[in-house]
């Protein structure tokens, strides 16, 4: 571990002191939003890990060094709902703040790729929707946990193509007493979000 973070230490001075390319850029994409191993805080499980479709918004800024790439993102997943069991429905958004580090080699035709991960935080606010048999619960929670994502991508001169595998960690809805007077277990589910966006530099 401390070899790993003396490594990044270095290759962060090279960056400082080395010619490099400034750029910011904006993306928008499409996500498919996953809430991966579905459960309430007392693990009763729920269905398998259901997915639904969202949006994805972000800015970024960064330096580009030969071949190595190092970028500050902040990104917008737009609310999705996803439907844990029958009754349970949450609502699930998403702010980033994300270090991207990528390797950036030139393929040639002012083309090159990207490849790479990127750590940081993100805040997600779930939004929970109870109803059965006449009994009703509603109740959200924001937490904030530490993420990280994948990076695979594909530029061409000022567009980019880019596919990101988003991990917030496990994060929990609302809890409290329903409408009969009864407990209601927080809902808990792995924030995972897979995009696809382009991206325009500038």
């Amino acid at each position: 571990m401390r070899n790993t973070l003396l490594t990044l230490i270095f290759t962060l001075t090279l960056f400082t002191n080395a010619n490099s390319e400034t750029y910011s850029y904006g993306s928008l994409g499409y996500t498919k939003h996953v809430a991966e191993d579905p459960h309430d805080e007392n693990g009763s499980t729920y269905l398998s890990d259901p997915e639904d479709n969202g949006m994805l918004v972000s800015y970024g800024f960064g330096d580009r060094t030969g071949n190595f790439a190092m970028e500050t993102e902040f990104s917008y997943f737009t609310e999705v709902t996803q439907n844990l069991t029958s009754g349970v429905n949450v609502d699930v958004s998403t702010l980033s703040l994300m270090e991207n580090f990528m390797y950036a080699p030139d393929l040639g035709s002012n083309g090159y790729l990207l490849a790479g991960i990127g750590l940081g935080f993100g805040r997600t606010n779930v939004d929970t929707s109870y109803s059965a048999s006449g009994d009703t619960f509603s109740g959200d929670k924001t937490q904030t946990n530490f993420a990280h994502q994948l990076i695979l991508g594909f530029g061409v001169e000022k567009y980019e193509i880019v596919f990101k595998r988003s991990d917030f960690g496990e994060v929990e809805g609302g809890k409290g007493t329903s409408s009969s007077g009864g407990a209601y277990a927080a809902d808990e589910f792995d924030s995972i979000y897979n995009s696809i966006s382009l991206r325009y530099k500038f």
